[in-house]
């Protein structure tokens, strides 16, 4: 079911719940840069015959979430902030966090805001702190970012948004152009830029040392965006982590390898 709630803000976050009687442990699925909570629709409906149900979330700028019309409506910690008021609002008593990319880095915030909230975590595809060169970047085209962020239209936030087809892109490689543009297009130019921004000053090294919760770690054997070296880097600072490479997997694990995140997160929730 699809609904929508006021964040803390007054930006509007749009998630879907399914519910399943007499089942109070969650599945929260947090989705990475460009994408929108459609790209989990092959592990929820696994998820969902196995009994377990799920909340799937659009983050802000993304999806049918609202695009925040100032720059600072993107920060960092904002994304993270904004995953509370759905538990709150759902009463959700026991959840699972679950973040692919940018996801898991809004759920390693989600963390130092609420270090006790969380059953346990999911990190997909990420890192505790991406490649200094997108740093330098934006750091070296301050001005020309912020006039182009300026200059590109604040989209309606209230228009009437479909989801995308991602079978096009199943099976394609990190760095496919026809599925970047199409994470563009959809997420909009400027919601992008403004994200990927935020994401490049990310460092979560000091809060993943306090994660105590058991912490599943899914890394593709040949992601190229962030590589098996920086899952390793997080398996080694999370005491309570298991690290499981996925053999000729890339970084799009969520649409190429549903199959084996079904089957390590639904292993690892059973033990938990």
């Amino acid at each position: 079911m699809q609904k929508n709630i006021k964040s803390f803000d007054g930006v509007r976050i749009n998630y879907d719940i399914f519910r399943i009687k007499n089942k109070k442990r969650f599945l929260v699925f947090i989705h990475g840069l460009g994408g929108d909570l459609s790209c989990w629709k092959k592990e929820r409906a696994f998820f969902h015959k196995k009994g377990i149900p799920t909340i799937a979330i659009d983050i802000r700028g993304h999806g049918k979430s609202d695009k925040p019309e100032f720059s600072k409506g993107y920060k960092l910690e904002n994304f993270a902030k904004d995953i509370y008021p759905i538990i709150k609002k759902e009463k959700i008593p026991e959840f699972v966090l679950i973040g692919h990319c940018f996801g898991g880095m809004v759920t390693i915030l989600f963390h130092k805001l609420h270090p006790k909230l969380a059953k346990s975590y999911v990190l997909i595809s990420t890192t505790a702190k991406p490649q200094s060169i997108l740093k330098s970047f934006f750091n070296e085209n301050k001005i020309f970012v912020k006039w182009l962020t300026n200059e590109l239209e604040i989209e309606n936030s209230k228009q009437k948004i479909k989801y995308r087809d991602y079978s096009p892109f199943i099976g394609k490689g990190d760095w496919n152009v026809f599925r970047i543009y199409s994470d563009i297009i959809h997420t909009s130019l400027r919601a992008w830029i403004l994200t990927l921004k935020k994401l490049a000053g990310f460092d979560g090294g000091e809060i993943i040392k306090t994660i105590k919760q058991k912490v599943l770690i899914l890394e593709g054997e040949d992601d190229s965006v962030f590589d098996v070296k920086k899952a390793k880097q997080i398996h080694k600072l999370i005491k309570n982590s298991k690290l499981v490479i996925i053999p000729h997997a890339n970084h799009i694990l969520t649409l190429n390898n549903p199959k084996s995140i079904e089957k390590e997160i639904l292993e690892f929730n059973e033990k938990l």
